[in-house]
């Protein structure tokens, strides 16, 4: 299928079948995945757009029928995955040998906490998930194991379970076999659904099954018996929105999972804006031996390298499905450096001004230097400009402070080449603020400015994707393919990010108080930003920091519950980027705001602050 523009679909949902989901899936984010992720109960934590429905959906049945049915296996672009699926044995030979069944959480299954009390309304809940896990469960294990015509029932039939849980023995009638199991199940949530429809009037008995989640035991792999054998070598159950589940509801069905002890894969998929504040700004990585956390935003942080990899796949494929105009690659859509005949002016403009503000002493001092600059890089005018930005950062690093005795030397030019190499970056980005020179642009900065997010790269490459083409079209006629110039694709990102910041007045009721606080922090970085010294990753900060200690001392305080919830906002939309490191955690812009106030890509800079400080009003500090 060719999309008219690939990188508009952004999540699986979106997608109609296997094949268009394998087109555009890059399984490098498999790699996450270790075979003890098949055994045990793991939450899978993301804001959105990180990747975690496109892998839930990579290890459905349907798609894992995809890669392993003969035009799968033969299929060149299936090759990684079907290796990455083999690794897990979740492909065993020419088989299916894992069975996955996924759960909606965001079914409505909250009302129950309102329609009844104490351990009823945790009874009630349990036998509409036992029921369903029952008959998503078989139903799967039917689309599996049925290799012609065969209706569900003659299949099922050959499904039995090789033990029951205690628990379940006085119910034994309803599980001779699979189709057994399943008309119990279909019969029972159709009765509990028609009660809760119905205003639950009459009375309604329920097993004792239904106590806590004793169905997910039946469906160890183990356990599951198709003829007569072991069939699976590994089965998991997703819980995906599990954030839409109330609080209570989320605390019986961890306490039931813990308790079961269930050699099956639980994979519980939540996202960070379902989690109390407290919990999102000191989340723990692993919450012990039973239970793992993954959280999906930190390992793309990680595995930066992998990440960016990863971009670039998803991109490429897009491109390529697209059928664009014979481009072979994402990276060829961009124009990479600036040829226009006005921006060599305002190079030329920037050296005479950095001239003319030197003093006589600074002109003496490097004197050598400036030889050097304009003997070396006289054909490179971009990269002149950026040699006496250098300088400029020199004498303004110099002049800030202590004053220091001049005594006549000169600045020595192996040492300030050292200097250019470290900040020459630094330098390009000082000069395109004050000049207006395109900045945002290249696959290396629109990489950068996904914020390891996969849904937001798609965003911003979408709308370049879309202007490339038109622009491409408009030359056709000629014979002419272009690709998109600095100027254009700075206006696209440009264009996105005020999108993106005219979109948080529609997500949030405190809006006001979101974008107040963003750009508070972003003030501290124009400022720094303006001096020109360049001792900040990039050239300017980018977030703060704030005391590890007193995050976890101050998460409980009544006095600082609107701060936390102002933080955990910004995290969970992710408008703000978390890192511990040793001086405490630090809380990045994510890169799209960077762009929208003019600060670098870069991460590094960063500011010390405390709760106090932003606790009032979001006043940050801006003491040097």
């Amino acid at each position: 299928m060719i999309w008219d523009n690939p990188f508009m679909i952004r999540s699986n949902e979106q997608q109609d079948n296997e094949s268009e989901f394998l087109l555009l899936f890059d399984s490098s984010v498999l790699q996450m995945i270790e075979e003890r992720h098949l055994r045990k109960v793991n939450y899978f934590t993301s804001t959105p757009g990180a990747g975690k429905s496109s892998l839930f959906h990579a290890f459905s049945p349907k798609v894992l029928s995809a890669i392993n049915d003969e035009s799968g296996r033969n299929n060149p672009n299936n090759k990684e995955i079907i290796a990455q699926m083999k690794r897990l044995k979740a492909l065993d030979g020419n088989r299916v040998a894992l069975i996955s069944s996924m759960l909606s959480c965001a079914r409505g299954y909250n009302i129950i906490d309102e329609m009844f009390e104490n351990g009823r309304r945790k009874q009630v809940l349990f036998a509409l998930l036992n029921y369903r896990i029952v008959i998503v469960f078989l139903r799967n294990i039917y689309n599996l194991i049925n290799s012609g015509n065969k209706t569900i029932e003659e299949c099922l039939k050959k499904v039995n379970f090789k033990k029951l849980p205690n628990e379940m023995l006085n119910d034994e009638m309803f599980f001779q076999n699979g189709y057994n199991a399943y008309q119990w199940a279909c019969e029972g949530e159709r009765k509990l659904c028609s009660y809760l429809d119905n205003g639950r009037k009459g009375n309604i008995e329920l097993s004792f099954v239904h106590t806590t989640l004793l169905t997910v035991k039946l469906f160890e792999s183990e356990n599951i018996l198709v003829g007569g054998e072991k069939y699976f070598n590994h089965s998991i159950l997703i819980f995906d929105d599990y954030h839409k589940l109330s609080a209570n509801q989320r605390d019986a069905v961890s306490n039931a999972l813990y308790t079961l002890r269930a050699n099956v894969g639980i994979w519980i998929g939540q996202r960070l804006e379902g989690l109390p504040p407290q919990q999102i700004i000191s989340l723990d990585g692993n919450l012990g031996r039973e239970y793992e956390q993954i959280m999906i935003d930190y390992y793309w942080t990680d595995n930066a390298k992998k990440f960016l990899s990863i971009l670039q796949n998803i991109a490429n494929k897009r491109v390529k499905e697209a059928n664009f105009d014979n481009f072979n690659g994402f990276a060829e859509c961009l124009c990479e450096e600036i040829y226009d005949e006005s921006v060599k002016n305002k190079l030329v403009l920037c050296i005479s001004d950095i001239k003319n503000s030197m003093n006589a002493e600074d002109r003496y001092k490097y004197s050598d230097i400036i030889k050097h600059i304009d003997m070396t890089y006289a054909e490179d005018v971009f990269a002149r400009a950026k040699y006496y930005e250098c300088i400029q950062m020199k004498i303004n690093r110099d002049s800030f402070g202590q004053l220091k005795l001049f005594l006549g030397e000169k600045v020595d030019v192996d040492l300030m080449e050292d200097f250019y190499k470290t900040n020459n970056e630094v330098a390009g980005y000082y000069i395109s603020i004050k000049y207006e020179i395109p900045f945002y642009f290249g696959i290396a900065k629109l990489l950068n400015l996904s914020s390891y997010n996969i849904e937001q790269f798609l965003y911003f490459a979408a709308e370049i994707f879309e202007r490339c083409r038109a622009k491409s079209l408009g030359r056709r006629r000629r014979g002419t393919r272009l690709n998109l110039l600095p100027d254009e694709q700075e206006q696209c990102i440009k264009k996105c990010a005020e999108q993106k910041w005219d979109e948080i007045r529609y997500r949030y009721t405190d809006y006001k108080e979101i974008q107040y606080f963003l750009s508070k922090i972003a003030e501290n970085g124009e400022r720094c930003r303006e001096e020109e010294k360049g001792s900040y990753a990039g050239g300017a900060y980018t977030g703060f920091c704030v005391d590890s200690k007193e995050l976890n001392m101050y998460k409980s305080y009544e006095e600082y519950k609107h701060t936390f919830k102002i933080l955990g906002e910004c995290l969970a939309a992710k408008y703000l980027e978390k890192r511990e490191q040793a001086d405490g955690t630090v809380f990045y812009l994510n890169r799209w705001l960077c762009v929208f106030f003019k600060l670098p890509l870069a991460y590094g800079g960063w500011f010390k602050s405390s709760l106090a400080k932003i606790k009032s009003n979001y006043i940050l500090d801006f003491s040097r």
